[in-house]
């Protein structure tokens, strides 16, 4: 496959798959619910988590987590051009945040953007992964969120000064520095307000109606 090919499908193969709406689908088939109509309105593993309950929220996770990685695993079969792998995984996270199948309502994109960065960088991801300990020491998880975006983007500039890596991979950490930060503005408010909602031990799950 010549690299033109690979632009012209690395974009739309990617975004498709990064708006596969998981939440939204699993609230669906698990409980007959529409998520976003609970908690945050969000269709991420935090909402879900608190909607449907643990078992739930980890199959968003990894379901999430995967529609990052596979764009940018098919896009490095196709070629080994940094800057195309880069473009794929940025555009499965905004697909994941801006979803065509439910009208451009979507979630955060971590879980998606953890999962590009894990094939892309895996040191940068391993980094980034200090986010879990934020989370866990303070049950805020758009805090924790919010920690492993500025690291992973961190490292991975700090990796191309390194020649660690090539300048392309600048385009993912822009992007999801870009996108994750905005869609977390509301969080970042109650976060400095102090009235941001902590991640429930116990969750309570809905049923349908």
């Amino acid at each position: 496959m010549t690299d033109t090919v690979a632009w012209i499908l690395a974009i739309p193969v990617a975004y498709l798959i990064g708006a596969l709406p998981t939440g939204y689908l699993i609230g669906k088939v698990w409980r007959g619910v529409d998520v976003r109509k609970y908690g945050s309105g969000g269709t991420g593993f935090t909402n879900v988590m608190r909607t449907l309950g643990r078992t739930a929220a980890v199959t968003v996770l990894a379901v999430d987590i995967a529609k990052g990685a596979v764009p940018v695993v098919i896009a490095s079969f196709a070629t080994d051009v940094e800057i195309i792998r880069a473009v794929a995984g940025s555009a499965a996270v905004i697909g994941h945040v801006y979803p065509v199948y439910t009208k451009f309502e979507g979630g955060r994109g971590v879980a998606t953007a953890y999962g590009a960065l894990l094939v892309l960088s895996p040191i940068a991801a391993g980094a980034a992964a200090v986010g879990l300990l934020v989370i866990a020491a303070t049950r805020y998880v758009s805090a924790g969120s919010l920690a492993g975006t500025i690291i992973a983007t961190s490292t991975m500039v700090i990796l191309v000064l390194l020649d660690h890596h090539e300048a392309g991979i600048l385009v993912f950490a822009g992007a999801i520095a870009f996108f994750i930060s905005v869609r977390h503005i509301g969080n970042i408010g109650r976060l400095v307000q102090g009235t941001e909602s902590q991640l429930e031990a116990a969750a309570r799950p809905r049923r349908s109606r």
